[in-house]
């Protein structure tokens, strides 16, 4: 097989702002310079707005701003034409190769509720993206000899429709592919697609997928759609994961990354953030989530957080992006963990954390919507959060 080294096609995006603006920005993730220099590249072309040619911008190679003004609630119908290039590196969030990881892939709104998103991308492998809930209708075409999965559920040959989702995932590959049904409570079925050439079990990953979903529903509320995927394939070395919604990514080594990625389909996809300027809100309260169904609360708390980092949770990603994985983990995403212990017991904080759910599901939501919510039980929330370091 020659490779899966490239995609094209078009953007076609309907939008209706809360607030007026000048202007609508388009993220290029795959231009930041940490991609390019890997060989990746994601170009754009013939831009409309409702039909018409109109001026764009492009305040750096990630940005695509289109000059159309709108008012409050008005809408508008944007069209573009992209083609990607992919970097073949293994183990790269964004991959090509004998199969193909594509996330962030194609240009994004960039609306975070209120107005752009504009924060700079990160000098590493990651990606953050902040889009709006939205209504997704692909069409993939795809090589012969390979499988397709992707957010959402696939309606006829090769057309994959989402609702109320705030980003779009696929790969495709030479999978193994195993499927269960359960009751979270509403029927969801459950796809595992293994590369082929992988040892991973795969009833492993239906498993645990399963289980963390159910757990997950249990506590914070229905999983509202109808499928969920995981992706794992043989090129990242050690543990590799990452969530798009209703889909997950993962290494064939990284079976005990699935209760983490999962609770990101509650925290990140159905209630949505700024991840650039507030990854707290998405990573820890993912990390947080992750010690149900692992029971790993105790080795959270045990866990010591660098000096360097402590009582920093509120910070950015400009300011986690300066330091290595093992220290964003601890000082980001486990000392969140521990500031929410910090409030009481785990029923406690899990109910405030429902209700956060309840109130802002398919919004992005900002800190003080996740204070309000933790508030109703804990009303000196606010004091133990800042002595942490988050921001309100």
């Amino acid at each position: 097989m020659p490779g899966l080294l490239s995609a094209n096609g078009r953007l076609t995006v309907s939008f209706a702002p809360a607030v007026a603006t000048d202007r609508l920005v388009f993220r290029l993730w795959p231009n930041s310079p940490y991609y390019v220099a890997r060989g990746a590249r994601l170009t754009v072309r013939a831009v409309t707005a409702d039909g018409h040619r109109v001026p764009v911008a492009r305040p750096d190679a990630t940005m695509l701003v289109v000059r159309r003004a709108l008012r409050a609630h008005e809408r508008t119908t944007v069209s573009m034409d992209w083609t990607l290039r992919l970097p073949r590196r293994r183990g790269l969030q964004l991959h090509g190769g004998r199969a193909a990881r594509l996330v962030s892939f194609f240009p994004e709104l960039a609306w975070n509720g209120h107005g752009w998103a504009t924060e700079p991308p990160v000098p590493t492998d990651s990606f953050w993206p902040t889009s709006p809930a939205a209504d997704f209708d692909a069409r993939i075409t795809v090589p012969a000899g390979v499988r397709v999965l992707a957010t959402g559920e696939e309606d006829g040959k090769g057309r994959w429709r989402a609702s109320g989702v705030r980003d779009f995932g696929l790969a495709v590959g030479p999978f193994r592919i195993g499927t269960t049904k359960i009751a979270a409570p509403r029927p969801i079925r459950v796809t595992v697609g293994v590369e082929r050439g992988s040892a991973a079990s795969l009833q492993d990953f239906l498993d645990y997928a399963s289980r963390s979903l159910r757990f997950y529903a249990r506590t914070y509320g229905d999983y509202p759609w109808s499928t969920y995927s995981l992706v794992v394939m043989t090129d990242p070395e050690g543990l590799f994961g990452t969530a798009y919604p209703t889909i997950g990514f993962f290494g064939d080594q990284s079976l005990v990354l699935v209760p983490h990625e999962t609770a990101h389909q509650w925290f990140y996809s159905l209630v949505g953030n700024d991840q650039s300027r507030d990854p707290w809100i998405s990573e820890g309260l993912a990390t947080w989530a992750q010690t149900g169904p692992e029971s790993s609360l105790a080795s959270m708390l045990a866990t010591p957080v660098p000096e360097r980092v402590r009582n920093r949770i509120g910070e950015p990603m400009t300011f986690w992006s300066r330091y290595d994985f093992e220290t964003i983990r601890a000082g980001l995403y486990v000392q969140t963990a521990q500031a929410l212990a910090s409030l009481g017991s785990a029923a406690t904080v899990n109910c405030a954390l429902r209700a956060f759910v309840v109130r802002n599901a398919y919004r992005t939501s900002v800190p003080r919507d996740l204070l309000a919510s933790l508030k109703r039980f804990v009303p000196e929330a606010e004091r133990k959060l800042r002595d942490r370091g988050a921001r309100f």
